[in-house]
């Protein structure tokens, strides 16, 4: 099975995730559209083999998109693509878009049946600092109708290690997610990735990160909390109740081909990889003028696809397994990781699964350090 990712570049507002220089305006938006179904054309021949599962639109905010938009882009992939009879399709999305009249034609003209909404935080002031667009009154009405309308798949995301987040106050966003009863949640670390609205104000010394310890009380919390809850702790930052794991994202921890359609996507395809420009006017003037400029390709080795194999497979409760690694990789690296794993043998981060080991939630807090132990070089 594959997974098959649309990027949707647009963005109402510069949040602290965007790049300064290639956020969409939605002034561009037909412009855009158009040339991502140039790209869903032009990748089909070198996919026909492949059968997708999941089918995900991610942001920028794909909420933007309506429902007749939607369904062009929709009807695009089908027409060149194959799909297994039960699709997984995703559309990421901001509290403030979800109104009631678009999540009802989304629920009765779309194949979407599942939402990730972006609701980041449930308090106000962080929300703020993070320049969102939303409140926290719209972040729980747009859940609560959602859930209304009948989508009851909901992908919630909260992120910790805000500055000036309180452990009291992230409590207080894990218990109001708890009782909005979403069945998934994805919850990262903020992060202040170059170009973005945080790097900013971290450089002009406006904002200072959270130290390590908050940091780990901030996780430590989360994990205890759900764990009491019954969520299953499935992926280092993903929650989920039986039944509602993100099939699109499992693809990915497990190794899978994926396609990536639009600017900054990523696919991966047996031997290789590839990847597209960020910048959205060189993106739509390559595919307009029939130049294959758009991307860059890189040819994997046996090293670096261990190597990722090991980085995802960490994270993942299933975590790594010694037939698969023998079988795609050799005797050599099999027997390298079952050296390296005899030095954690006394400690509390892994645990023996039936098929290889898998990193606690003790190793996950270290996962970086014990990943580069077994990392080829």
């Amino acid at each position: 099975m594959a997974g098959f990712y649309i990027h949707i570049p647009f963005c109402k507002k510069v949040c602290y995730y965007c790049d300064f220089h290639f956020v969409a305006t939605l002034k561009h938006k037909d412009e855009m559209l158009k040339a991502i179904k140039a790209e869903i054309r032009l990748r089909s021949a070198e996919w026909k083999k492949i059968t997708f599962d999941t089918l995900y639109f991610g942001g920028g905010t794909p909420s933007v998109l309506s429902d007749d938009e939607i369904n062009l882009l929709v009807e695009e992939v089908l027409k060149n693509y194959t799909f297994s009879n039960k699709i997984e399709f995703t559309l990421e999305a901001n509290p403030d878009d979800l109104t009631y009249e678009y999540l009802k034609k989304l629920k009765t003209n779309t194949q979407v049946n599942r939402l990730s909404i972006g609701t980041q935080s449930f308090h106000n002031s962080d929300l703020e600092l993070m320049n969102r667009r939303h409140t926290s009154q719209e972040a729980v009405e747009s859940i609560k109708i959602a859930q209304d309308i009948g989508y009851s798949n909901l992908n919630i995301d909260l992120i910790y290690g805000v500055p000036r987040l309180s452990l009291d106050a992230w409590e207080k966003n894990i218990q109001r997610f708890i009782e909005l009863g979403a069945p998934h949640l994805s919850a990262y670390h903020l992060t202040f990735e170059p170009k973005t609205v945080f790097d900013h104000m971290r450089k002009k010394n406006k904002l200072t990160p959270v130290s390590e310890k908050i940091s780990q009380q901030h996780y430590n919390t989360l994990v205890s909390r759900l764990k009491h809850e019954e969520f299953v702790h499935y992926e280092v930052s993903n929650f989920t109740k039986d039944g509602y794991y993100s099939k699109h994202n499992t693809n990915y921890w497990k190794g899978k081909n994926y396609l990536g359609i639009g600017p900054s996507a990523h696919s991966f395809l047996g031997e290789k990889r590839w990847w597209n420009i960020s910048n959205n006017t060189k993106y739509c003037e390559s595919l307009s003028s029939d130049r294959d400029d758009y991307y860059t390709i890189e040819r994997l080795d046996v090293k670096t696809k261990f190597n990722e194999y090991i980085i995802t497979a960490l994270r993942t409760i299933w975590g790594v397994n010694f037939e698969e690694i023998n079988n795609r990789f050799g005797e050599t690296y099999l027997n390298n990781t079952q050296r390296v794993l005899s030095r954690f043998i006394e400690s509390k981060h892994y645990t023996k699964t039936k098929d290889g080991f898998a990193l606690t939630e003790e190793g996950w807090l270290i996962s970086d350090f014990i990943m580069r132990e077994f990392m080829a070089e």
